[in-house]
C-alpha cells in the first residue's frame, strides 16, 4: 500500500506546485540529508482577511499514513495555537478528518 500513498503524495505535490491559493504553503519535509520526506508536509495557511487572524501565518503539519488516501493525514498546529476547531494539543478538531471516517483529502 506504500507505493500507492507516495504515488499520490507525489502526484498531488505536482499539481500543487502548478496551482494554489495565494497565501497558502504546502511542501513535503526535507530530511537533513536533502532527501525529500512525502509522508509528512509543512504547512502555512494564511489568516482569512476581515477576521481576528488577518495578517496572521499559521503554521500547520500533515501527517500522511502508508493508507492514504483512504484515511486522511493527521493535521496539527503548534501546541497552545488558539482556535475554535483546535485543541489545545495542536489537533485538529474535525470530523472529517477522524481517522474511523473515509473522506476526501485535496
Amino acid at each position: 500500500m506504500s507505493g500507492v500513498a507516495r504515488r499520490r503524495l507525489a502526484e498531488e505535490r505536482k499539481s500543487w506546485r502548478m496551482d494554489h491559493p495565494y497565501g497558502f504553503v504546502a511542501k513535503p519535509e526535507t530530511l537533513p540529508d536533502g532527501t525529500i520526506n512525502l509522508m509528512v508536509w509543512n504547512c502555512i495557511i494564511p489568516g482569512k482577511s476581515e477576521t481576528d487572524w488577518e495578517g496572521g501565518y499559521f503554521p500547520l503539519t500533515m501527517h500522511f499514513s502508508e493508507n492514504y488516501p483512504r484515511r486522511p493525514p493527521n493535521c496539527k498546529f503548534p501546541q497552545g495555537f488558539f482556535h475554535p476547531n483546535v485543541y489545545p494539543s495542536g489537533t485538529v478538531c474535525m470530523p472529517i478528518l477522524d481517522e474511523g471516517r473515509v473522506s476526501i483529502f485535496f
